[in-house]
């Protein structure tokens, strides 16, 4: 079974994930404290992070896994198309990681696909785990 997971992430340095939450106007997936899973707590995250993710454990091509990242957005994809000038912002990603059932995995992205990581300003990382 190929599984694929594509994460969209904002961090930042000083807004904690409940802040990006209020100003995205979308919950997150998952919310990172600055230090905070480490015992004790040291600076590590270096940031916060408000995280959202997709994951299919069916076959999907990685353009499709990152549409349905956009699809979760819906209109609130104007919202992260502003915050990406927020001077507290660090950095806003998409990875995907893949772990194929078999080495033939496409790395086709559409132009509406780059349009759109363009438009958020993201950075795109793609992680390969072998099974």
């Amino acid at each position: 079974m190929t599984r694929i997971t594509a994460f969209l992430s904002v961090r930042s340095k000083t807004l904690a994930s409940h802040e990006i939450s209020d100003l995205l106007e979308i919950d997150a997936d998952k919310g990172v404290i600055k230090g905070s899973e480490r015992t004790p707590p040291r600076h590590w995250p270096k940031n916060h992070g408000w995280n959202i993710s997709c994951r299919f454990d069916d076959y999907v091509d990685l353009d499709l896994a990152i549409r349905e990242l956009a699809l979760r957005l819906g209109e609130k994809v104007e919202n992260l198309f502003r915050l990406r000038h927020h001077e507290q912002v660090s950095e806003i990603s998409v990875s995907i990681a893949i772990a194929p059932e078999q080495a033939d995995v496409p790395l086709y992205f559409s132009s509406e696909t780059v349009a759109f990581l363009e438009k958020i300003g993201a950075s795109l990382n793609i992680e390969y785990f072998a099974e």
